[in-house]
């Protein structure tokens, strides 16, 4: 025969979880997008924490607005990645500096979840958004009002590429040459 006994201390310290309850909590995370990098590893938690492990040195933590649905890593002068990009859930668009974890700027292209990201110039200062519901975007401190519709597309622009004059967008099986205007150059199956 099992017997079991429980002792009730007192509701006060009913609602307090224990110092090993909040360590395992924390440990539940699920990372829902990682990069690696040169100097270390970023990954993206379910939380909405975006981590910066470090190959030496200190783990540094910050929290975006909602779930990175995408990453993407520019790099330096240094020629290293100095800053991520996290496409988010709800339309937002993150670049968070790796040496202090802050987020830098913030730019809000829809209410569609970012798919993919690409940065437009070697510096990093405007980046392509491509969103789910086919909207692609410009985004950056140098473009007219922060961020700029380019054009729709019929379907997600799952991955988004600059080649030559051109943009190369990856819709599922298909992938489609355009303009910066949205003019199909040509379709490959």
């Amino acid at each position: 025969m099992i017997h079991f006994h429980f002792q009730l201390l007192g509701q006060a310290n009913e609602s307090i979880p224990s110092a090993t309850s909040s360590v395992v909590m924390r440990q539940l995370r699920t990372v829902i997008r990682s990069m690696v990098t040169a100097g270390g590893n970023v990954v993206a938690l379910d939380d909405s924490t975006i981590v910066w492990k470090p190959k030496n040195g200190k783990e540094r933590r910050v929290k975006i607005a909602a779930r990175a649905s995408v990453l993407l890593g520019l790099m330096g002068p240094n020629g290293l990645v100095d800053r991520v990009v996290a496409g988010d859930e709800y339309g937002g668009v993150n670049i968070v500096l790796i040496s202090t974890m802050e987020i830098v700027d913030r730019y809000v292209v829809s209410e569609s979840k970012v798919r993919s990201l690409c940065s437009s110039s070697i510096s990093g200062e405007s980046i392509l958004v491509g969103c789910e519901n086919g909207s692609v975007f410009m985004v950056g401190r140098n473009v007219p009002n922060r961020v700029m519709n380019l054009f729709d597309l019929d379907g997600p622009a799952s991955a988004l590429r600059i080649v030559g004059q051109n943009l190369h967008i990856q819709q599922g099986w298909e992938r489609k040459i355009v303009a910066w205007n949205g003019q199909k150059s040509s379709v490959l199956a």
